[in-house]
């Protein structure tokens, strides 16, 4: 009798282990490091909506802005890697960061980990309509004609806007004048107003200028063509085949998250980005959207990206060090 008690003691504590175990059983909070109704925590909350859908648990959204990023990295990289953390990261996140500021209160390397790539918003270059140049090609023989004299905006030091100016200015050796603005807002305004002559922005947001006929769309930045701006040939075609400039947004967990986990976020994510509906709202606000990301893939353009950028910021001596 005592063995039998003994047993079913025994199985019901197993039974009661493996229950507890079992992920997701409770809310799971995704970070993001954007204002409330920011197109990226639109579509933050939108994933997780439908993450949520598949996991058969909710996600409770956190917002956490400031410090470039900084102060949500931190604080996902100190939660508990057990699942139930994970954030939304930029490019300052997971790529700039180490690269613009000598210490660095966390490492995307050592304490972060991919779960995938959410979306990419690609870059286009801009160009005020009192610039004689129609296309690329007169746009760079009228700026080695004119040294020094066109400026560009950015929505600040060290951001992508900004460094994509930079890798500009080297690939087609022009001298541009980076003039930086307190967001994207206040950045294509100036360039709408003519108070500078160019702007790497992503096309989402300038559509509606672009659209309206009171900026020019020179080029984009993307690997192909975009649906959104048929007609605008990108980069590459144009004689500049490195220039492929994405804003990326991904899911980064705490690093030691256990791997199936990783994978079942992940699993969660990838059947979100399937979502006919989902696709088709998000492309259209600008968003290209992968038909699936693994944390490997994740990990990898992040690699890609870091190199990219260490180039740029260290030929300009770019810091965001105080």
């Amino acid at each position: 009798m005592a063995a039998a008690a003994a047993v079913a003691a025994f199985g019901y504590g197993y039974a009661a282990t493996a229950a507890a175990e079992t992920f997701p059983n409770r809310p799971i909070t995704l970070t993001v490091p954007y204002e409330p109704g920011a197109t990226t925590d639109l579509i933050a909350r939108a994933m997780g909506e439908r993450m949520a859908r598949e996991l058969q648990s909710p996600i409770v959204v956190e917002n956490k802005t400031g410090g470039n990023g900084i102060i949500a990295a931190l604080h996902v990289s100190r939660s508990k890697a057990d699942g139930y953390s994970f954030m939304l990261a930029s490019d300052s996140t997971a790529v700039l960061n180490p690269l613009l500021y000598k210490k660095l209160s966390y490492s995307p390397d050592k304490d972060l980990t991919p779960i995938g790539l959410v979306s990419d918003l690609p870059l286009v270059m801009l160009v005020n309509t009192s610039l004689p140049a129609r296309d690329l090609k007169e746009f760079v023989a009228y700026a080695r004609a004119h040294p020094g004299k066109l400026n560009f905006s950015s929505t600040g030091i060290g951001g992508t806007f900004h460094l994509s100016g930079e890798l500009f200015n080297q690939m087609a050796g022009i001298q541009m004048t980076h003039v930086p603005y307190k967001g994207g807002a206040p950045a294509m305004q100036a360039l709408v107003a003519k108070e500078v002559q160019a702007l790497f922005g992503v096309v989402g947001s300038a559509l509606p200028q672009i659209k309206a006929g009171n900026v020019r769309a020179l080029a984009v930045a993307s690997k192909e063509r975009l649906p959104m701006l048929p007609d605008v040939p990108t980069f590459a075609e144009l004689g500049y085949p490195n220039f492929i400039v994405t804003v990326r947004y991904g899911f980064m967990a705490p690093a030691a998250t256990p791997p199936d986990r990783i994978s079942t976020l992940s699993a969660a994510m990838n059947t979100a980005l399937n979502d006919p509906d989902f696709r088709k709202k998000f492309g259209d606000l600008g968003f290209v959207l992968p038909a699936k990301s693994s944390p490997q893939d994740y990990a990898a353009l992040i690699q890609a990206d870091r190199k990219m950028w260490a180039d740029v910021i260290e030929a300009k001596n770019i810091s965001l060090d105080n």
